[in-house]
């Protein structure tokens, strides 16, 4: 056996191979999960695995089956809890199914993103997965064509080749939100939004801009961009309250910009939701202990994780689609005390 430089035995899968009475091709059927296995079998190999504490190469599986088993995934912004959650629901979906997840953030400075994906696919990565945020689809386009791996967007529903996309269905989110808020009497809706909100980049204003003029009649709502932080949010709400004093509903990118938006609103002795109903995007736990609570448009990270990954796996084993693919997810209005 070997021995590591501490002298502490570190078991093989010969040794797994001696207990279990097999061969060490058996054994290695075991470990890659091979149907070809007869099930008394499989149980003496596990079995042995377990008594021996043994654990495999990595390396050396990565030749058999010619997969690093790392899957490589870029968020714009790694404190916000969406992506947060997002994350952790890949990293656990690649323990259970004997991946790593590689994560690493996406920098518009590194050529517009695309450098750092680019940076993910020399680690040798099976496939990549992004948030793309500011990355135009053209760049997204060109990079999936060029990767040579599966490549998922998550949070954006276009349809790009050779790229699965996971993302909201932000029409039917828009039209929940502004529906509850014209039920509820509201009728001067404001909008914040991310500072790369133009049109091309956000089908998220998309939406709710058309909600919003379909709903009320007006030729379009009043909005403030800023860093989707809650800072930010107070900031750009106050400057919207400022400017459109007969506001009386603010929608957030976000929930920090939201949150930011209930701020702004004690700045300026504006009753939530008397006055002004506040409306989130993303359902983060922070949003339950606001006061009062945020209504808010919740996304379920966990399970738009678990079909991202599951996609990365699809890719691995039956390729590409040419022609790209989305899957949107629906939504639901949490409705709380700010509206």
């Amino acid at each position: 056996m070997k021995r590591r430089p501490n002298g502490i035995t570190r078991p093989t899968i010969i040794d797994v191979a001696d207990i279990a009475n097999v061969s060490r091709q058996t054994v290695s059927r075991v470990l890659l999960d091979h149907p070809r296995v007869a099930p008394a079998t499989r149980r003496r190999v596990e079995e042995a695995i377990e008594n021996l504490g043994y654990r495999p190469n990595r390396m050396a599986r990565a030749l058999v089956t010619r997969t690093s088993l790392t899957f490589g995934f870029a968020a714009v912004d790694m404190q916000d809890l969406h992506f947060g959650d997002t994350c952790a629901g890949m990293q656990e979906e690649a323990r259970e199914r004997g991946y790593y997840l590689v994560v690493t953030r996406l920098e518009f400075e590194d050529d517009r993103g695309v450098g750092t994906l680019e940076t993910l696919l020399t680690l040798g990565v099976d496939g990549v997965a992004f948030f793309p945020s500011f990355m135009e689809n053209a760049d997204i386009e060109t990079f999936a064509a060029t990767s040579g791996c599966p490549v998922v967007m998550i949070g954006r529903g276009a349809k790009i080749p050779y790229v699965v996309s996971v993302a909201l269905d932000e029409t039917a989110a828009a039209n929940l939100i502004v529906d509850h808020l014209v039920q509820s009497g509201r009728r001067q809706i404001g909008v914040l939004m991310n500072e790369m909100f133009p049109e091309v980049v956000h089908e998220r204003f998309v939406a709710l801009q058309r909600a919003i003029v379909d709903r009320t009649g007006v030729a379009r709502p009043p909005v403030e961009a800023d860093h989707p932080r809650i800072k930010h949010g107070r900031k750009a709400a106050t400057t919207l309250l400022r400017r459109h004093p007969d506001l009386d509903a603010i929608v957030g990118f976000n929930d920090t910009m939201a949150m930011g938006a209930l701020l702004a609103c004690q700045d300026l002795g504006r009753r939530v939701p008397e006055d002004v109903a506040i409306v989130g995007y993303d359902g983060i736990s922070f949003g339950a202990v606001t006061s009062p609570p945020l209504t808010t448009i919740v996304q379920d990270s966990i399970g738009m994780a678990d079909a991202a990954f599951r996609a990365l796996l699809s890719g691995v084993r039956d390729g590409v689609p040419v022609e790209g693919e989305v899957m949107l997810w629906q939504p639901e209005l949490l409705i709380r005390g700010s509206a």
